[in-house]
């Protein structure tokens, strides 16, 4: 009893922190209560089942995990039989299936058939998981308000958004925002928002926005001890692990300026990046037993789902797991000295998945090619040094600024590529790995460095080639700890905490004092700012380890090496929180209305409103493409926030994500800028709202099927005629929607 009212601390703090920043408390407690009994409890039966009780540190990890790929079989069944709420049933089911067998009974217990943990185990889970909410409510989450409130968010928000409203009724969703086409996208992620959308009775916005971030940063958290667990094989291992993957992520950045992304992959525009850091590392479980040849049948059967799980989750995530394949088989075949089938099986089954995927899930890749430091564009003081501000993915195999060959573009590129390096020092420093003897490790340090090289030689129209490395950032950190605690024998626990508090000190004195220069344009003052702070830290650290490892062991200074490169990147991280929860005590800043991502309330308002009022074939056409709302030629073509906050099928909204748009970038023109795929649907819609007839709505009504006219005051004039033309249906002062007669 005294455990159950620990751990109701979770729950009940998820709540008091959802409903201070605009949340519903009853939705709340529906969601979180949805995901305990609908994924997490189906994923760990499941995962107790398949791989055996291990520990309940990697039952909860692994199975939160392999819970996903429940619900989304189970959400994929049911919405096809048009029954959603038919889920729970399947859950009820499950239980009943457990229960009623003599063999999985013993599975149903709080500990199921592992040891029960000791109660410093309850203690530092319960406590990661408050810290780790603090944060990404407050850092991540409280930016973005629920709609209505008017304020400015991602366009890429409302992308996720309309396609949970597709797939809350159909298992094959087409483009919300072009009728007719296909939709070639990874949405596995919104899929599941869908699913607990309809089981919780919780709207799609306060899900995508609030709710499903932050049970899936439950996931990571859970996922990391896991891995940490399962890689180190030791359980002390797990909460250090955990921390580093959803407490306290991100880079080392030991200066003010320039800004290093500390959030990882916990963004709310990004929810297919989040899901992938989740998965990657559930990955870690099945892969560990395959490799150290302690798999049953059950763990290859889990392994399949979770890589069923990857293949729509994100298109980075089966290269990277082929990539460790390849690693752990090499060192496999020349340590046992034959052929290690079991690696070349679950390299098969990846590249079987891999193969599968690229006929529907890989979309959003068109344009993509290889381009070596095409990553570079984004990297500080880039467009100031050299001058290029061309648009992503355009040159031929190299860099613009590289392709003549000059001498100080090279260098600089150096000093670029070194700085990327040293931002990811933690990660990177798993590859010391490679010097054991366990295929873990090598098909460790195999995923850590494809997600960190694939990076600098791909190249995407919107920089997606930033998600090979997102992908593994989580399993990076997971990994810098599992390969230091099996180092950590061989020094002392007085000299770690004498190079840890080094690290501290240096980072925290680095990034009060060192002065920065914002105007850097200088390949000299780029290399200074950038990489001079990372030698300073370097000098610091090489004095205290050679100081205090006085036996000289390299596998004593490699652990000190990791424990101060961690500890240095920790000092911004607790000032990127703590600045967060002292903004939290102030009111959210007015929204920019002249910002381009700028949404009135009465915009917002309407379409919640249509979302209410919305019929099974309803078909719209609007005079909204674009961000800011006004129709010009090349204006950013990105505006989905109709289909996103009703579920309307447009006949044409924003175009810049669609395939045929992306591939018509031919590397010269940015995607966002394009005139559109299908001119004459945005001159058809735009006549239907400014200057309609009776002939034109009637040919629109009989030829295309649109039943809806939704007119935006801010995106231009609406015509008068259409209150006689048509029913008017709702009106404020920024929208007006109309029913065809």
């Amino acid at each position: 009893m005294r455990l159950t009212g620990w751990w109701l601390i979770v729950p009940v703090s998820a709540v008091v922190l959802l409903v201070l920043i605009g949340g519903s408390a009853g939705e709340s407690i529906r969601w979180i209560a949805t995901w305990v009994i609908a994924v997490l409890l189906p994923g760990t039966l499941l995962w107790r089942a398949l791989a055996g009780g291990r520990s309940l540190t990697q039952d909860l990890g692994c199975g939160a995990v392999l819970g996903l790929a429940w619900q989304l079989a189970v959400w994929a069944v049911c919405t096809a039989l048009g029954i959603p709420l038919l889920q729970w049933a399947f859950v009820a089911g499950l239980l009943v299936v457990f229960w009623t067998s003599k063999p999985l009974r013993p599975h149903l217990g709080w500990r199921g058939t592992s040891p029960a943990p000791p109660r410093w185990w309850h203690v530092l889970l319960v406590v990661s998981l408050l810290l780790a909410m603090v944060r990404t409510v407050f850092v991540v989450l409280r930016p973005v308000p629920l709609p209505p409130i008017a304020a400015t968010r991602h366009q890429d928000i409302w992308y996720q958004l309309g396609l949970v409203q597709q797939l809350l009724d159909d298992v094959t969703p087409a483009d919300p925002w072009v009728l007719g086409d296909p939709l070639i996208y990874h949405w596995f992620a919104t899929a599941s928002m869908a699913s607990g959308s309809v089981m919780a009775d919780v709207q799609p916005p306060q899900v995508l926005i609030h709710l499903w971030p932050l049970t899936m940063l439950f996931t990571l958290v859970l996922v990391g001890w896991a891995a940490g667990e399962a890689l180190s094989q030791k359980a002390w291992a797990a909460p250090l692990a955990g921390a580093l993957a959803g407490v306290l992520p991100g880079a080392i950045q030991l200066v003010d300026t320039p800004t290093a992304n500390m959030s990882a992959a916990q963004v709310v525009q990004g929810p297919t990046g989040t899901m992938a850091a989740v998965v990657m590392l559930g990955l870690v479980g099945p892969a560990v037993l395959i490799l150290r040849r302690q798999a049953s049948p059950g763990v290859w059967g889990a392994m399949v789902l979770m890589l069923a799980l990857a293949t729509g989750t994100k298109p980075t995530l089966l290269p990277i797991m082929l990539a460790g394949c390849v690693f752990a088989g090499g060192f496999a075949w020349l340590s046992e000295r034959r052929a290690p089938w079991r690696v070349v099986a679950l390299g098969g089954t990846v590249a079987a998945f891999l193969v599968a995927s690229s006929f529907a899930l890989t979309g959003s890749t068109g344009g993509s090619r290889f381009q070596l430091l095409a990553a570079l564009r984004v990297q500080p003081y880039y467009q100031a040094v050299t001058g290029d501000k061309t648009f992503p993915a355009t040159g031929s195999w190299v860099l613009p600024s590289l392709e003549r060959g000059d001498a100080r573009m090279i260098l600089f590129a150096v000093v670029l590529v070194a700085y990327y390096l040293l931002m990811n020092a933690p990660r990177l420093l798993t590859l010391y790995g490679l010097r054991s003897r366990d295929p873990a490790f090598w098909w460790l340090s195999g995923c850590v460095a494809a997600g960190t090289g694939v990076t600098l030689v791909f190249s995407h129209t919107g920089y997606s080639e930033y998600h090979f490395l997102g992908a593994v950032l989580a399993l990076g950190m997971v990994g810098v700890v599992a390969v230091g605690v099996n180092l950590a024998g061989h020094a002392k626990v007085r000299d770690l905490v004498v190079v840890a508090i080094a690290g501290l000190a240096t980072a925290v004195a680095l990034y009060l004092f060192w002065p920065t220069d914002t105007g850097t344009h200088t390949v000299a003052r780029a290399a200074a700012g950038l990489l001079a702070p990372f030698g300073v830290l370097a000098v610091v650290g090489a004095i205290v380890i050679l100081g205090v490892n006085r036996t000289r062991q390299a596998a004593s200074a490699a652990v000190q090496v990791m424990v101060l490169t961690v500890a240095a990147g920790l000092p911004t991280q607790f000032v990127v929180i703590g600045d967060a929860v002292r903004d939290a005590t102030k009111p959210l800043p007015a929204a920019n209305v002249e910002y381009r991502t700028y949404l009135s309330e009465g915009e917002q308002s309407a379409m919640l409103w249509l979302s209410k009022h919305l019929e099974p074939d309803d078909v719209a056409v609007s005079n909204v493409f674009c961000m800011p709302a006004p129709y010009r030629p090349g204006c950013p073509n990105d505006a989905y926030w109709m289909s996103g906050l009703s579920g309307v099928q447009l006949w044409m909204g924003g175009w810049a994500y669609a395939p045929a748009n992306l591939a018509a970038t031919d590397h010269r023109r940015s995607f966002l800028l394009q005139q559109s795929p299908w001119p004459d649907r945005v001159l058809d819609s735009r006549i239907a709202v400014e200057k309609p007839s009776e002939q034109h709505l009637a040919k629109l009504a009989g030829d295309v099927g649109i039943t809806l006219i939704i007119g935006d005051l801010r995106a231009g004039p609406v015509s008068p005629k259409l209150d006689q033309l048509a029913i008017p249906v709702y009106s404020n002062q920024d929208i007006k929607i109309y029913r065809l007669k």
